[in-house]
Parts: C-alpha cells; structure tokens; sequence
C-alpha cells in the first residue's frame, strides 16, 4: 500500500514538475513579449518627441537658428525661411495641430515609458491641455509690449544672428526682406485686438511708437550694419569680394524691407490709438480675470490659485519685513551703510570668474563654456531689460552671450548679483547644464519661464552671501531685494486680477516709504504693458524656496544642498507641480 502510494506520489510529483516547467516557459514567454512591449513603446515615443521637435523647430526660423547651429544633424534638410505669421488661419492651423499631438501623446501607455519619457510626457501634457484649454483667449495676449516686444527683442536677436557658413547669411538675409510681411500681420492681430476691444492702451502705444522710430531715425547709423558687418568679416569660408556683395545687399535690405517694417508698426499703431478703451489692468476687459490666470499660469508654472499665491507673497514679505527690522535693531548704523560702502569688483569678467569658483561648494560642477559681456545698443538701451543672457545652439552650447544695459548705471553690488542671475549660478550655468546633461531635443523647445526666472532669482538671492561684503550688509541688501520684488509681484496681482487704480497702487506704495508720484505712474505703466512679467521672477523664486523648505523638512539630516541642486538642474524647466512630484521619489530613495 505504501509502496503504491509512493508510486503515485511520484507520478504527482513528476506531473508537478511537468506544470512547473510549462509554467517556467510560459512565464518567461510572457516577460519577454512584455519586456518588447515596453522597448517598442519607448522606442514609438521616442520616435514621437523626435518627430515633434524637428517639426516645431522650423516653424520659425529664428528659433530654428537660435536652437540648432547644424540643422542636419537632427534630420532637417529642408526648412522654410520665416518668421511666422499671426494670422487667423495660422491660429486655426496651430491648434489643430496642437490637438492632433495631444491625441497622440495619450495615445502612449504612461507605465511602459522610462522615467525621462515620464517626465517629457507630464511636461508635454500640460503644455497641450492649458494651450488647448485657452486658445480662445489668443487675442488678449499682446506681441508688442516696451520691455518683452517683439519689436524690441527681434533686433537684438538679429544682431546676435551667428554665422557659421554661407548659408546662415542667405537665411538671415533673406530672413530680413520678410520682416515688413511678418509685422504687416502683426498690425493685423493688433487690428482684430482693435475691433474686439483688447487694443492695448494709449499710453503703451505711444510708448512703444517712440521706440520704434528711434530704432530707425538714423538708419545709416542702424547697429544691425555694423553687427552685420562684423560677423561677415569674421567668416572665413567666402572670399572677401562675397563678403563686399553680401553687405551692400544687407544696407539695401535694411532701407527697403527692415526700416519700413518698422514704419508699418508706427503707422499702423498710430492708426489704432483711439480705440484703445482700457487704461488699466487686465480685469477691465471682459473674461481679463479668466486670462490672467491662464497667463499666470504660464509665465509663473505655478498651479497655486490667485488667492494662494497673495497669501504666499504675504507670508515671505511679512518674513523678510521681521528679519530686516530684527537686522537694523542690533546695528542702526546698517542702513546708512547700504548707501555708502564700498564695492570694488567691478569688471563683469571678473565678476563671472569669481561666481564661477565660489558657487563649487553647492552646485555641481557645469560643463565647460565661453561667454562674452555686450552692452545693448544705445538705440535700444532705454527700452530694454537691465541686462539678459542669448542662449546658445543646444548643438553648441560653449559660445553664450550676456547683455549688460549701459543705461542701468550699476552701483556697488548690483552688478555683482545681476551677473550671478545671467551668468553663474544663473540662466548660463543653468542653460549649458541642463542642454548638457538632457537628450531630450523637445524639452528644449517647452518655454517655462517661472522655472528659468525663478531659478535665477533664486540663485541671484543666494549670491549674496558670495559676495566680499560684511554679512549682515549682504543679508540686507538680499532682503531688500526680495522685498521689492513682492511689491512688484502684489502690484501685478493688485493692479491686473484686482483692479487697482493708479490711485490704488500709488496708496500701497506709500505705506511702504515710496512716494514719488512720477515713480509710481511708470511702475503703473509698466505692470499694465507687461501683465505677470514681475511674477515670473518672484513666484518662480518663491517655487523654488517652497521646494527646499520641503526638502529640508523631509530629509532633516540627510539634506544636501549641492544635491539639491543637482536634482533640480537634471529635473530642468517644467510646471512646479511636477518638478514637486518627481522630488517626492528623489525624498524617498534617500530616505
């Protein structure tokens, strides 16, 4: 009985054994068509962003020069030569094609991608669904504003045009003969503004008509000559006779196509002032509020409602507000020294070394880069920013360009910090870091502005304590610098979601010392014609400082600030909400 049941029990036995090694194979049959599942998937989405990023680099040839200085290398041939247009079939095109990405990109099965492919598909994801969410407010944004403009930021674009063959001076030049074609459509953008009551106001116009006829009142002085010039001559694969031909073509141009598109502008504005019927912030025109929180959604990449954000702007000033108090108690000499002491690294070169070498302690190393300090053109200086950094080639991110604005007249420590947010640790460090270290061409592309503003903010308030000054001083002056930009940032929300007046604004800033009645009408003047340009740098930066507290507290003792740091830079550009998503597992796989 034993002996039988023995017999059987091997029988079982072996039958088991049969099941296990059918179920091994199958098992592993299953893994492995799984396993070519999710290759194929990556592979396809891969494919996709490829696909996506060399059909949106040629939509505009100016980014696609700015982006790619060997087109070739990513598969492009053929491009069109253009600046784009701002018409309404354009519009129509534009979203649809959005739309058609948009299916594609939920088309892919989320948990079979990697985690880089992840975060392209969050970023992707958001960018599409906001896009597709507002694109029936596309006639409340405005092309043409004095500091952001088009017409204030192409020529400098145009100036920096590099050239690295013959073919980027055909494209530039050629560029240039459609320059009167892409702003004849931009007047016809303002014009359908014009007719839906969203023409910017009278004040604005006029500010931006005075700009752009002292860009052309002495076009034999214009600066895009000698640019040109300059850069022709140092081209060394034509011959000097080609290089003769091709500037008398650029002086033809610039009288036949570059100065009357300019004059279009002029014309074309003057023809609209009078209907302009708005003076004030953007909730005066009807569905403002709703846009200003999509736009500040966008220039901010902030998901924090109006009202969250007011209440964090509060907390931060009402913080800073008590150190700075707490800071003049111990030494009331303080702050008749932030007036008067001394400063003496003054060259921007030097300035940048110095940064460069300090900033080792809690930034990882950036890769190797050359930079070179231009001060703007005096036809543009009083219009332009205080200083702003060109971004490279993303296929050759070693030469960088930072402008400094003359007109600025930097004191002291100024300069220092300015440098710190256009250079290192700023938008350059972060720039060649992050086109370094990413292959992700699309990524490149997403522009999201309160993470680059924010992140040089950030780093700018942290230079600070960089500089050769005494550190109380220098906490000082970083606090008041914070400070000013919550004012700027209230001011925004106050006078473009809230409604404020110039009485209003002049109101608030005189509970804080400012006065000046002509002061407080440009800063009006300015917030009207630039809506969230403030917020960008301030709650970009207060992103930034709401994700260290975060990290801090979760990690105690294991927090680093250099690997902080570095999370964030290989984390790159992206909406705040998901940068906070992905530091969540960076907390836990330190933890």
């Amino acid at each position: 009985m034993l002996h039988k049941f023995k017999k059987h029990l091997g029988l079982f036995c072996c039958f088991l054994f049969v099941i296990a090694i059918v179920f091994y194979f199958v098992t592993l049959k299953d893994i492995y068509h799984q396993a070519s599942n999710i290759e194929s998937t990556q592979a396809s989405f891969q494919s996709f962003t490829t696909k996506l990023f060399q059909s949106e680099v040629i939509e505009n040839t100016v980014s696609l020069h700015y982006t790619l200085q060997n087109p070739k290398n990513y598969a492009i041939e053929e491009y069109p030569i253009t600046f784009g247009d701002f018409s309404n079939e354009s519009f129509h095109a534009i979203n649809k094609k959005t739309q058609e990405n948009f299916d594609i990109l939920k088309s892919f099965p989320y948990k079979e991608l990697n985690t880089n492919q992840q975060l392209t598909y969050d970023i992707l994801y958001d960018y599409y669904s906001n896009t597709l969410a507002n694109s029936d407010l596309i006639y409340y944004s405005e092309v043409l504003s004095p500091t952001t403009g088009t017409q204030a930021q192409l020529p400098v674009l145009l100036a920096e045009y590099s050239f690295h063959s013959e073919q980027d001076v055909i494209d530039y030049l050629t560029l240039l003969t459609k320059m009167d074609d892409y702003y004849f459509s931009i007047i016809a953008f303002e014009k359908e503004k014009s007719n839906l009551g969203l023409f910017m106001s009278e004040e604005v116009a006029k500010q931006i008509i005075d700009q752009c006829n002292d860009f052309i009142k002495e076009p034999e002085h214009n600066f895009l000559l000698d640019t040109f010039n300059t850069r022709i001559d140092a081209l060394n694969t034509i011959s000097d006779s080609a290089k003769a031909n091709y500037k008398l073509q650029n002086k033809s141009i610039l009288y036949s196509d570059v100065i009357p598109a300019y004059k279009i502008l002029v014309d074309g504005i003057n023809s609209l002032v009078d209907s302009s019927v708005n003076s004030q912030g953007l909730c005066y025109f009807e569905n403002g509020q709703r846009y200003y929180e999509a736009l500040l959604k966008r220039s901010t990449g902030s998901s924090k409602s109006v009202f969250e954000l007011k209440k964090l702007l509060n907390a931060y000033m009402k913080n800073d507000l008590t150190q700075m108090a707490q800071i003049a108690a111990k030494d009331p000499t303080i702050l008749a020294t932030s007036d008067s002491y001394q400063f003496d690294l003054t060259d921007p070169s030097l300035i940048l070394e110095d940064l460069k070498e300090k900033i080792s302690i809690d930034f990882p190393a950036p890769p190797e880069a050359y930079y070179t300090v231009k001060y703007v053109h005096p036809s543009l200086s009083k219009h332009l920013s205080p200083a702003f950094y060109l971004t490279p080639p993303i296929d050759n991110i070693a030469d960088n360009s930072i402008y400094i604005n003359p007109q600025s007249n930097y004191s002291k420590i100024d300069l220092y910090t300015t440098l710190a947010h256009e250079g290192y640790p700023g938008h350059l460090y972060q720039n060649i870091y992050f086109n370094y270290n990413n292959s992700e061409p699309i990524r490149k592309l997403l522009n999201y502005s309160g993470y680059t503003e924010g992140w040089a903010t950030y780093v700018e308030m942290y230079s600070y304590q960089l500089a050769d000054v005494d550190s109380n001083l220098s906490k000082l002056l970083q606090l008041n610098n914070a400070i000013t930009l919550y004012l700027y940032a209230n001011m925004d929300i106050g006078i473009n979601y809230d409604g404020w007046t110039l009485s209003d604004t002049s109101d608030y800033l005189a509970d804080y010392g400012i006065d000046n009645e002509d002061s407080v009408k440009k800063v009006y003047l300015a917030i009207i014609s630039e809506p969230t340009n403030y917020l960008k740098y301030c709650i970009g930066y207060l992103e930034f400082m709401e994700l260290k507290n975060t990290a801090e507290k979760s990690l105690g003792s294991d927090f680093s600030l250099i690997q902080f740091h570095k999370f964030l830079l290989d984390t790159g550009p992206a909406p705040f909400y998901i940068i906070e998503k992905y530091m969540q597992e960076w907390i836990k796989a330190i933890k």
